[in-house]
């Protein structure tokens, strides 16, 4: 692999894994905010309120978890590649014998 490639690799993990965290705060804050104003509707008894706390809510949590998914393919990537790198070094390590 050429150094180009293997840093625009490089780039490209690092971009999802900050994509990932990203997904996972926007959808965290989300959640945080859906709750509030659920609560707050269902409180004042402002239905409408409550029904678009209860939708911000939802897509709070599938942001997470869209970040969380992210994030277990990167983790995924890593050991896959750490695993590719432990068989070419057994490969090389036998052609030298």
């Amino acid at each position: 692999m050429s150094n180009n490639t293997a840093k625009a690799t490089k780039d490209v993990i690092d971009d999802a894994a900050s994509s990932a965290a990203a997904d996972k705060a926007r959808g965290h804050s989300k959640e945080v905010i859906g709750t509030i104003k659920t609560k707050v509707g269902s409180l004042i008894g402002d239905e409408e309120l409550e029904a678009k706390g209860r939708l911000q809510n939802a897509e709070g949590k599938k942001d997470r978890l869209k970040g969380e998914i992210k994030e277990t393919i990167e983790d995924v990537k890593d050991k896959v590649k750490a695993g590719v790198e432990v068989v070419k070094e057994k490969i090389a390590g036998t052609d030298r014998k």
